[in-house]
């Protein structure tokens, strides 16, 4: 392969931008078209495929890189993750971001010290830990709260001005009669 025109053609054949065809989440491949030819099933790069993993299967229209060792595409794998104006950036702005395809995001932006989850209505939320979960700091919830178990607390529990450890009852009389409402 003295020719250097064939040299370039290896090499041009080595890499190829184009867009995810499909994808078989079962068996972890997909298929790639790249100009006028669509590849058999090869593999997407993952972020982490070690005792550390990661999953996010590409998007049917992705765009991406196809890398074929000495340009055969049967060997190749799939880098996704070019924007496209198909499939814009979620934002410009200098944060981390993920945005799923319902909508949700989550995201940490770094100079405001501020982590986000948005989730769409009706999303819910499941956190696991039979270990514990602990916050640290001020904590405000808007909406309905069930506990099922006991709770206990350190600090004083009010409701609505009247505190729990330390509020008073009128109108006591012996017997069977009930108390006043607490002061």
């Amino acid at each position: 392969m003295s020719d250097p025109a064939d040299i370039q053609r290896l090499i041009g054949d080595m890499m190829r931008y184009g867009t995810i065809e499909s994808v078989d989440r079962a068996k972890q491949t997909c298929r790639f078209r790249t100009g006028d030819i669509i590849t058999g099933d090869v593999p997407w790069l993952a972020a982490r495929s070690g005792a550390t993993k990661s999953w996010s299967p590409p998007s049917v229209g992705e765009q991406g890189v196809l890398f074929c060792p000495e340009g055969d595409t049967r060997a190749g794998f799939v880098m996704p993750g070019l924007f496209s104006n198909a499939h814009p950036a979620p934002t410009t702005d200098d944060v981390e971001l993920v945005e799923y395809a319902d909508g949700a995001r989550i995201g940490y932006d770094a100079t405001a010290h501020a982590l986000t989850a948005i989730l769409p209505d009706g999303a819910t939320v499941h956190i696991e830990a039979t270990g514990g979960v602990a916050i640290k700091g001020p904590l405000a919830i808007e909406g309905k709260l069930t506990v099922t178990d006991t709770i206990d607390a350190l600090g004083e529990i009010s409701a609505k001005g009247i505190a729990l450890s330390t509020h008073k009852h009128g109108q006591i009389k012996a017997g069977t009669d009930t108390s006043g409402v607490p002061q």
